[in-house]
């Protein structure tokens, strides 16, 4: 079955850019990758990475990070000396810092018709989109029987110390969160959001691991994160008790990519590369390698995706690169004064 999968998989990419096959003999076939720890299973790398090596015969570093923004940080500290080719977990809400320093070629990947148009979140094709989902307050079903169902609901004192949150300083599904209240709330709204959650709030940790792994002690009972969190206990462990609720005036997708950097020697490589994690084959190993949502539409979820609940509005969008990237340190100090206060 692996020698099939193998098999279709060479012939669909190497029939895509036949102009660029003569590339790879003149090239050294050395993919040097910068990627984020992926939630929830550490064998991920492991799992994808001899599926791409076995078929161009070349051999893959990948050098981990516990966060896209310390990722990005990294590149655009060595952007003038890296050896780096690929950046692989960045995310929508780093897309206005990734577009400043001018660090990724634009490709519009071979597959990129198999991607609806709301994920693909850079027009420009300097990032392209992988997988995605919904951020949602996730929470214990046995702690919590009536979950919050709007943004007002989440402000009620019965949920006083019940709330993990995550910096968005420091964590990108923190930074979705502030995203998603900003556009929510209005710009001159999204502050009393947060003040009137305060209480409410458990501890903010600075990253999704620590986060979790509370949560998961039964230190709170209720965490911003994913939508499709809930589904990896449910076909991992084989419980139910978690659950995800997206407040009814809509949701905010969190949405990861891989960019190729304009350094990179290895431009056959790479492209084949964005094109492998956006086919078909690739895409459907994502729901139960990475717990979310594949980004080409060709493939089918299985039931307990199909299930996840149907945002009413999204915000996703709402938000230019232009924007954010003027109003982002004003958000975080506003942030910062209300919530550390």
């Amino acid at each position: 079955m692996r020698f099939f999968f193998l098999f279709i998989l060479t012939l669909m990419i190497l029939s895509c850019n036949n102009t660029d096959n003569n590339e790879i003999s003149k090239e050294t076939k050395i993919l040097n990758i910068y990627a984020t720890d992926i939630f929830l299973n550490e064998d991920f790398y492991d799992n994808i990475v001899p599926l791409f090596t076995d078929i161009f015969k070349c051999e893959i570093s990948i050098t981990k990070f516990p966060n896209a923004l310390t990722m990005l940080e990294r590149a655009i500290l060595e952007k003038d000396s890296t050896d780096v080719d690929l950046l692989f977990g960045i995310d929508n809400t780093l897309l206005f810092m990734a577009e400043q320093d001018s660090l990724f070629i634009p490709y519009e990947s071979n597959n990129i018709n198999d991607i609806p148009d709301d994920l693909i979140f850079d027009k420009e094709y300097h990032i392209n989109p992988v997988c995605y989902s919904n951020i949602a307050f996730n929470y214990n079903s046995y702690v919590i029987s009536d979950p919050p169902i709007t943004f007002g609901e989440m402000q009620d004192g019965k949920f006083k110390d019940q709330m993990i949150l995550m910096d968005p300083r420091t964590s990108s599904v923190g930074r979705a969160m502030l995203f998603w209240s900003v556009v929510a709330f209005g710009r001159n709204g999204y502050g009393h959001f947060w003040r009137s959650i305060k209480d409410n709030v458990f501890d903010i940790y600075d990253n999704h691991n620590d986060a979790y792994n509370a949560y998961l002690a039964g230190e709170a009972p209720m965490i911003v994160g994913m939508e499709t969190t809930p589904i990896y206990h449910i076909q991992h462990d084989n419980v139910d008790k978690f659950k995800s609720t997206i407040p009814q005036e809509g949701g905010f997708k969190f949405i990861q990519g891989v960019g190729i950097l304009r350094s990179s020697e290895q431009k056959y490589l790479t492209r084949k590369f964005v094109d492998f994690l956006l086919s078909v084959e690739f895409q459907e190993m994502i729901p139960s390698e990475l717990w979310m949502k594949p980004v080409n539409k060709k493939v089918k979820l299985s039931v307990d995706y199909e299930i996840l609940q149907q945002i009413s509005k999204d915000y996703t969008h709402d938000l230019s690169t232009r924007e954010t990237r003027w109003q982002y340190d004003e958000w975080i100090a506003k942030w910062k004064k209300i919530m550390l206060k």
